[in-house]
């Protein structure tokens, strides 16, 4: 037979993480009232999850187009604040036919006063290019038409992500003119971010030493299958698939970490992007990772990672930079 003190020592955690489910869904609908739509996606994180602040208000499949595609979710994460958060956006890699919003990079920020989301978006072989863009877009405009709902600061969001994610947001921070790639609803909202970060993305796929060094068989590669077609036939889909093709002074603030043994996607992708940001006149720093290829551990960057949101989202105003770092 089960002690009392056994009853007790499993009742009590149970008892206590219930209070806590309970409190916090309960004063986050007292700071930022939920309508039944919104509500029906709310659950709470355990507040045994190191990454994850106790009481934080989570989403899950979240779809941020009606009726659309089972790839068109997002989850979102909201800790407990008084004032309205500023938010950060990841979009996973994979090459543009893999991955998935269950990527947790972000969620060390939400120890530091920021709300964060991770999305879903069609593959390419749901959809060539421009779906993948055209999807991201769309998240943001649902964000920032939710905005109030969650407690989140609409002119306070920011994108990051590794390889083919760090291509999207690159080319969210290019194209915040612009609205050729705005489609669908919310077109009220706009799909311009606030600050960017990009690991080891491919910039321009008009580059050929790029494509000869990346892609062994340009007729099956996911690039080709990105653009439904060989890179001799989508020559002009290639040039609108490339964000360096949309730089200009009102590109967002960027932030990229790339390595110098980067066989996958060439560090000079990276060099030549942040040649034309210093020539927009575009606040931004690469950061080159000495020794390291496509992916690395380690913390010294998202040091540098963190001051960047930090000063780029939180109240102080910034002059703009163009900088270069070697990170050992």
């Amino acid at each position: 037979m089960m002690s009392v003190h056994r009853y007790e020592s499993i009742l009590k955690p149970l008892a206590k993480f219930t209070i806590l489910a309970f409190f916090s869904i309960w004063s986050f609908g007292l700071l930022f009232p939920l309508n039944a739509a919104a509500a029906q996606w709310v659950k709470t994180i355990a507040k045994n999850d190191p990454q994850t602040p106790d009481g934080t208000v989570v989403l899950k499949d979240v779809p941020y187009v009606t009726n659309g595609h089972d790839r068109q979710k997002l989850d979102l994460l909201v800790p407990m604040s008084e004032e309205k958060l500023p938010l950060l956006v990841w979009i996973h890699g994979g090459g543009w036919e893999a991955g998935d919003k269950e990527d947790r990079a972000f969620y060390r920020f939400l120890n530091q006063g920021f709300a964060v989301a991770s999305i879903n978006y069609r593959f390419s072989q749901h959809a060539i290019y421009p779906a993948q863009i055209e999807d991201c877009k769309a998240a943001i405009r649902w964000l920032r038409a939710h905005s109030e709902e969650f407690g989140l600061d609409p002119e306070k969001i920011a994108a990051g992500s590794a390889s083919a994610g760090g291509h999207l947001v690159a080319l969210l921070a290019a194209t915040g003119h612009t609205r050729m790639f705005d489609k669908g609803e919310y077109l009220e909202e706009s799909s311009r971010i606030q600050a960017a970060c990009d690991f080891f993305g491919p910039t321009d796929f008009t580059d050929y030493d790029f494509q000869d060094t990346i892609f062994k068989d340009p007729d099956d590669s996911p690039l080709s299958r990105l653009v439904g077609g060989t890179v001799t036939q989508k020559i002009a889909l290639l040039s609108l698939a490339s964000p360096l093709c949309f730089v200009t002074s009102t590109h967002a603030p960027i932030i990229i970490i790339h390595g110098n043994k980067d066989n996958l996607v060439p560090l000079n992708q990276s060099q030549r992007y942040l040649d034309a940001l210093a020539q927009a006149n575009v606040e931004s720093t690469l950061l080159i990772m000495d020794n390291q290829g496509h992916g690395f551990e380690g913390e010294n960057y998202w040091r540098e990672i963190s001051t960047f949101f930090e000063k780029k989202l939180k109240p102080e105003k910034r002059v703009g930079y163009t900088k270069l770092l070697l990170i050992p």
